[in-house]
């Protein structure tokens, strides 16, 4: 009976800890722009793509094993609700067919973390771009790159990466936000 309850439990435990040590809880601060009260009723379609060679945000080694740390969300549908709202914030309408079609691409996000006895260093770069494309044939190609660093005492923990991706993909989304361009040439190509 003791193994009927043991094994089950121990592969509880386990799955636990592989589960809480390896994903980070991508969140970020998102930041919405300002709306266009020029927009009358244009319809943008999005969607997203990851183009990242490897899906990890980051690699630790942690007692002398590395340790491959993946995101709690697939990024790319993460920036397409992101850009989806940005855009509705705007005043445009997201749906098929659309007059122009968006797609938001990751190109790079990843924790660069190295660690000794004492200090940690986690640099995060951040590359994300929009691609406009309109039904007359004209095309845009708007790139977003941001780079964070922070250094400290002792260990990267999870908690510490977590929040130096999450405040690189702020800044990105931010950018986003308060760019211009991808409007205009929304506007401009439209009709």
């Amino acid at each position: 009976m003791y193994k009927k309850l043991l094994f089950p439990l121990l592969a509880l435990i386990l799955a636990g800890c592989a589960s809480t040590t390896n994903t980070l809880n991508v969140q970020p601060k998102i930041e919405l722009p300002q709306q266009d009260p020029s927009l009358t009723g244009i319809t943008v379609s999005i969607n997203g793509a990851d183009q990242r060679a490897d899906q990890a945000l980051a690699k630790v080694n942690r007692d002398g094993q590395l340790v491959t740390l993946t995101p709690s969300r697939d990024l790319r549908f993460l920036l397409q609700e992101v850009l989806e709202k940005q855009m509705t914030t705007r005043g445009y309408m997201v749906g098929p067919n659309g007059a122009v079609d968006l797609q938001i691409v990751v190109n790079n996000l990843y924790a660069d973390v190295t660690q000794g006895s004492v200090r940690y260093s986690i640099t995060t770069k951040a590359d994300v771009s929009i691609i406009a494309t309109a039904k007359n044939g004209n095309k845009q190609v708007k790139n977003y790159r941001q780079a964070y660093s922070v250094e400290g005492a002792f260990s990267a923990t999870n908690a510490k990466i977590t929040n130096a991706v999450n405040a690189t993909l702020g800044d990105v989304i931010s950018d986003m936000a308060q760019d211009t361009s991808v409007n205009s040439f929304i506007k401009q190509n439209a009709r």
